[in-house]
């Protein structure tokens, strides 16, 4: 099982232009998707979280409110365990954004591998 870890080059900003893109704000916890987080080795062999990729956040219920202020630059990802490198969508996690941001896989969040296929089939589509 892999327990990949955020690091500098996790490209964590690309996150926080997801969630701001969509209103998340600094302070506010929600549990939402996050679609296509990369699992890797692919830098010097340690297992990473990979924010490149992402396609979206969607809000699924907002737990509290945030304040409007900017979010945090730090980001830190917890209970995201894999079998394999690969991409992958994160449904209900729980995400806080109070002095870092941080992304939490518990008993209420599922996460699914996607499959080249469905990548492919999404972008023909659109």
């Amino acid at each position: 099982m892999l327990r990949p870890e955020v690091a500098p080059v996790s490209q964590q900003e690309r996150l926080r232009a997801v969630m701001a893109r969509d209103a998340i704000t600094h302070g506010q916890t929600v549990r939402a998707d996050i679609e296509h987080v990369e699992v890797s080795r692919k830098f010097h062999g340690k297992e990473l979280v990979f924010f490149c990729g992402i396609q979206g956040v969607k809000v699924r219920e907002t737990l509290r409110p945030g304040d409007g202020h900017p979010l945090p630059a730090e980001v830190a990802v917890t209970g995201l365990t894999v079998d394999r490198e690969g991409l992958y969508n994160l449904r209900n996690a729980l995400i806080s954004s109070n002095g870092r941001i941080e992304v939490t896989l518990d008993r209420e969040s599922k996460v699914t591998p996607v499959g080249r296929l469905s990548s492919l089939a999404t972008w023909l589509t659109g």
